[in-house]
Parts: C-alpha cells; structure tokens; sequence
C-alpha cells in the first residue's frame, strides 16, 4: 500500500507568491495575444518585453506551485 505519512501543508507564502505570479503572467500572456492579433502597428519592443514577462512570471509560478507542494 501506498500511504503518504509526511504530508505538509505548503507555505503560504510560497502558496501566495505561485498564484500572484500566475496572474500576472496569465495577464501579460493574454496581453501579448491581443496586441499581436488586434494590435494596428507592430512593435517589437513591447512583443519581448511581454514574452520575457510571460514567462518570467509563468515559470516562477509553476516552480513555486511544484515547491510548495515538495515536488
């Protein structure tokens, strides 16, 4: 059988931070998209910056998610 015996609860800071993080990622993501397919003139400038802010912020919130829950 298998039987977790050393089940924490994760942090709430690190638990705060994941989803802060996950928001905000999911905001510039959903940024970059509507500029790229609303957008009148094409700017290179603010497509990095919201890529690099992707996936900053999405990275982050997924090595959070997995820390907190001790993965």
């Amino acid at each position: 059988m298998f039987q977790i015996s050393d089940f924490e609860i994760p942090s709430l800071t690190l638990w705060i931070l994941a989803w802060i993080f996950l928001v905000i990622g999911i905001i510039s993501l959903t940024t970059l998209v509507l500029y790229t397919k609303y957008g009148r003139e094409l700017s290179i400038k603010l497509s990095v910056i919201s890529i690099a802010f992707t996936s900053v912020f999405l990275g982050f919130a997924i090595h959070f998610f997995l820390k907190s829950f001790g993965i």
